[in-house]
């Protein structure tokens, strides 16, 4: 089980390679840049890993995003939550 933390937007080449080395079992944070993702709610990440992909919602709020990831029912979690996240799995890769 692997921890992805992706830092850039959905539409960069981080994250086409992320998306080639998910795991069944691994999930995915979206963090910084990577948030407007919530822009975009058709995006494939969305559709492939649904259950196992989160936002970090302080960037969602810095970005003035959260709004539009509620209305879209996008998973967002706290600061606590990224902790526990990278607890429960036994490596984590950023994706810069």
């Amino acid at each position: 089980m692997m921890l992805h933390i992706l830092t850039k937007g959905p539409n960069s080449s981080a994250s086409f390679e992320m998306q080639q080395a998910i795991g069944e079992q691994d999930s995915v944070l979206l963090i910084e840049e990577a948030v407007t993702a919530a822009l975009d709610p058709t995006w494939e990440a969305w559709q492939r890993y649904q259950s196992r992909i989160f936002m970090l919602s302080e960037d969602l709020t810095s970005r003035g995003l959260a709004s539009i990831a509620a209305k879209h029912q996008l998973p967002t979690i706290e600061m606590d939550d990224f902790v526990s996240l990278t607890e429960q799995h036994l490596k984590t890769v950023t994706w810069y």
